[in-house]
């Protein structure tokens, strides 16, 4: 009996390993025989027991089958994933065609000018300048003749300029500090700092109140053969000056204006500008060839004038007179009345307008300045 369920087994084990080829299959096969045999509980199990195992080696086997075919399906993969890279190498590295040339309209970009760089104009930190206290033997005038020389803030940070000059001189009988005490140093270091003026130099001498600056009118053997021959090229040898007419000026007061009048009038080849600030006209007495009214006749173009008195002056009628006379030459004249009379605060009062006048012709900076030695400076000539 035994025997005979074992033969049973067998085949449905062997039966279960032909149609059970799935858990499912193996499943239902199971059911089919649940229902249609009446073997016994043990006979069941161990049929049972046969064909999940018949099912576990089936299903191992078709894994080990799935594992053995995808192992020959992937070299067949590499394969064709490198030829496909060959492929798309050989593509890639073959010869392009030669393009065909088109015609391209070329725009041709202006190029804008660079900006022009500025620069910051100089401000010296120094309010005041250096005066400088000289003196010169004079054979024009005998003497001994002391002046002051001026320079203006910084001038010894512009080695390399030249700087314009004015030439004042005191009345009778005073000395050179005559246009120190009315402050025209003070306003003129102010104007120069604030830059309401360019640097420039003062000149300020002082003469023998006996001497020939009253006993003379004119010539080599005065105050005027002094200022041309000897002071003026002291100068310009010492210090960086403007050695031109345009450069200089001159000016003075009382009988210092009446020598301005005379020096400048008849040596326009060195001054260019000149002042006369309360002329003592009315009290020379010149030699013809040194008077004023006399000159004011001939061609006096090259200068530039400025005339001044007050209105209670003495001096204001011979100043009025001259003025007159240059105007009917055709000479540039400028002419003010101030207030007061032939006094110190007359002067001292006008000094802005002085200033003004001297400067107006001159470079407003120190960068404007010519070059020291330069054709402009007029050195050498």
């Amino acid at each position: 009996m035994l025997d005979g369920h074992l033969v049973d087994v067998r085949l449905h084990y062997r039966l279960g390993r032909r149609y059970a080829t799935t858990v499912s299959d193996l499943g239902r096969y199971v059911w089919m025989l649940m229902t249609k045999t009446r073997f016994c509980r043990l006979y069941l199990v161990c049929s049972i027991l046969l064909i999940l195992l018949a099912g576990c080696q089936i299903d191992s086997e078709s894994q080990t089958q799935v594992v053995k075919e995808t192992a020959d399906v992937l070299p067949t993969l590499e394969a064709t994933v490198l030829l496909t890279a060959t492929v798309e190498i050989a593509v890639e590295v073959r010869p392009q065609p030669t393009p065909t040339a088109t015609v391209t309209q070329v725009h041709t970009l202006t190029e804008m000018p660079s900006p022009t760089a500025t620069s910051t104009p100089f401000l010296c930190p120094y309010l005041r300048g250096q005066t400088i206290s000289d003196s010169l033997w004079s054979t024009a005038m005998v003497e001994q003749v002391s002046f002051l020389v001026h320079l203006p803030p910084c001038y010894e940070d512009f080695t390399d300029r030249a700087f314009p000059v004015i030439y004042l001189f005191h009345g009778w009988p005073l000395n050179e500090w005559h246009w120190i005490n009315l402050g025209m140093r003070e306003w003129g270091d102010d104007w120069i700092s604030r830059g309401l003026s360019g640097p420039f130099i003062m000149v300020l001498p002082g003469l023998d109140p006996d001497g020939r600056y009253v006993h003379s009118s004119g010539g080599d053997h005065s105050f005027e053969g002094f200022v041309v021959n000897e002071l003026v090229s002291y100068v310009d040898q010492t210090y960086r000056t403007v050695q031109q007419p345009w450069g200089r000026a001159v000016g003075g007061i009382s009988r210092g204006g009446v020598w301005a009048l005379e020096i400048a009038m008849r040596h326009q080849d060195i001054f260019g500008s000149v002042g006369g600030h309360s002329p003592a006209l009315a009290l020379n007495r010149p030699l013809p060839q040194y008077d004023p009214y006399l000159l004011a006749r001939e061609d006096v173009s090259a200068l530039r004038f400025y005339l001044d008195a007050g209105d209670a002056d003495w001096a204001r009628a011979g100043t009025l007179r001259l003025r007159d006379l240059l105007l009917e030459y055709g000479a540039d004249v400028t002419y003010e009345d101030h207030s007061g009379g032939h006094v110190d605060a007359l002067w001292s009062g006008a000094i802005a307008d002085y200033l003004a006048f001297y400067t107006a012709p001159w470079p407003l900076s120190y960068e404007a300045l010519p070059v020291w030695g330069s054709p402009a400076n007029g050195a050498g000539e």
